[in-house]
């Protein structure tokens, strides 16, 4: 998924990493270990069924028009492939892609589609997540970050009504952590 263009224009002379730095993209550091730690962990299907690809030292997505950007961390939180019409509903109801979302965001969205489907025995409704969350823009509506720039949060007062669980405080190095997956 291309990154969304941003209004912030580039200085004449900036290295790549430093133009990637300014839309919000860090240096990958996303390896084929880390990959294969996540099929190994039964979180990724392996290369050869859904086709992703290491993208390591490049410093901004260069995707084919077949792939998207994916972050590791979005994986360890419950990001599943093929990705549900659920979840791509989501994204286009809140006019947002992929890396947008925040991998605490993820690990909410997973939660909402397994109390659903576990344990309500429903499909998951767009009415019921709206019920408990909305999406919060960072750092405000009128500017989004290109990575990590949408955060699902609890509506005031709703949280003591769902089902407890704790999230990670911060996520060190999560952008870092990107790679490719075929759609």
């Amino acid at each position: 998924m291309a990154p969304k263009k941003s209004a912030v224009k580039e200085k004449v002379g900036d290295t790549a990493g430093d133009a990637a730095e300014i839309h919000g993209w860090k240096s990958s550091k996303c390896s084929d270990s880390h990959l294969l730690g996540l099929v190994d962990e039964h979180l990724l299907q392996p290369r050869k069924e859904i086709h992703w690809r290491r993208s390591e030292g490049e410093s901004f997505p260069h995707e084919g028009v077949d792939e998207s950007v994916v972050f590791r961390p979005h994986v360890l939180r419950g990001l599943g492939f093929p990705i549900s019409d659920f979840f791509w509903g989501l994204l286009h109801h809140w006019g947002v892609q992929v890396h947008h979302l925040t991998p605490n965001s993820i690990l909410h969205i997973s939660i909402f589609v397994h109390l659903c489907e576990a344990f309500l025995g429903i499909e998951p409704h767009f009415d019921f997540i709206q019920y408990f969350f909305h999406l919060q823009p960072h750092p405000n509506e009128s500017k989004i970050d290109i990575v990590g720039g949408a955060g699902l949060q609890f509506r005031p007062g709703k949280k003591p009504e769902y089902i407890p669980y704790e999230l990670s405080d911060k996520v060190i190095d999560w952008k870092e952590m990107w790679f490719y997956v075929r759609n």
